[in-house]
């Protein structure tokens, strides 16, 4: 009976499906797109932080709070919530499919005609995750909120950033409240902020850039070098 069940296929998002750290990205096309510029200053305090290394002593001090991520979305603090939604569907069409990591691509398309469950799991932001997903027919995708308060931007996250074990968390609740039962787990990640999850896995699947890494040698996984 087991063997006749489809495969649970977790994917990430950025530098996984496709070559771009998607979210800041997206920030920043927002900005170009409508020629916001009010909260640039951001962009050099980001910058300061960075250059000093005051960034990287926050960042080993609270790795999960990503501070720089939360900069950089709050450059486009009161943009509406209509506006993004519609900036999403051309990013999609002018940046994300352009920027597709191809042998990943084709294991999406290939699960997908398996009639695999998919799940997108993404540090990006959902407007973008939820269209690429809803094009490419994926129920269930999962990704960072953006708090909106009267319809606009508050530049901040609405809910936890989605992250590290917050993807694991989202994972579990997802499988407990559909009941879901699967042949078994497959995770394709590039990224080991994504240990938890890729060691939830029954087989993960570590994407890499030009050459393999080293951590994921270490920890056994099976490797896509593109």
């Amino acid at each position: 009976m087991k063997n006749n069940l489809k495969n649970l296929v977790i994917f990430d998002f950025c530098e996984t499906l496709v070559d771009i750290q998607t979210a800041d990205f997206f920030v920043d096309y927002i900005i170009k797109k409508e020629k916001y510029y009010q909260y640039l200053w951001l962009k050099k305090i980001d910058f300061f932080l960075k250059k000093s290394r005051i960034l990287a002593v926050i960042n080993k001090c609270f790795p999960k709070f990503n501070f720089s991520k939360r900069l950089k979305l709050y450059q486009i603090k009161g943009v509406s919530q209509e506006k993004v939604n519609q900036l999403a569907q051309d990013y999609y069409e002018e940046i994300l499919m352009n920027n597709l990591i191809e042998p990943v691509y084709q294991l999406l398309e290939s699960h997908s005609k398996n009639n695999d469950t998919i799940l997108i799991i993404s540090g990006g932001y959902l407007p973008y995750v939820k269209y690429f997903s809803e094009k490419h027919h994926i129920e269930n995708y999962f990704a960072t909120k953006i708090a909106y308060r009267f319809g606009k931007i508050t530049g901040n996250f609405d809910e936890s950033d989605c992250m590290f074990d917050q993807k694991v968390y989202l994972l579990e609740k997802f499988i407990n409240e559909t009941n879901i039962i699967y042949s078994k787990s497959i995770v394709y990640s590039d990224s080991i902020t994504d240990l938890p999850l890729l060691k939830w896995a029954d087989e993960a699947v570590v994407i890499s850039k030009s050459k393999s890494q080293l951590w994921a040698n270490d920890f056994g996984f099976k490797e896509i070098i593109h």
